[in-house]
């Protein structure tokens, strides 16, 4: 099991901001950061859950340059939030889930 915290994670369609995310065995769980939870990785920036069989590398670094080049961390999140949805890539029934970390 896999467990993150960030400013923000974006699954199915939605912003979790302040929120934890976990991933195991392919269940994703997305949680309200209300305390300290062992073994927590903080993550200064954006986790986004994505399909693995669809997303690509250009799909990663694109959303890595959006990250970079946004002055703020809310302004990434809208952008990033913008380009998953735009290509459609959250994830659907019977895909694997995986998580991108878009660090600041």
């Amino acid at each position: 099991m896999v467990r993150y915290l960030a400013h923000a994670v974006l699954h199915g369609g939605k912003v979790y901001r302040q929120s934890v995310v976990e991933l195991d065995d392919g269940v994703v769980t997305v949680s309200r950061f209300d305390g300290e939870i062992h073994s927590t990785i903080f993550v200064s920036g954006i986790i986004v859950v994505v399909p693995r069989e669809r997303v690509t590398t250009v799909n990663t670094d694109q959303m890595k340059r959006i990250m970079d080049r946004a002055p703020l961390v809310e302004m990434a999140i809208k952008r990033v939030a913008h380009y998953v949805d735009s290509r459609n890539l959250s994830v659907a029934s019977g895909e694997t889930p995986d998580l991108i970390i878009l660090q600041r």
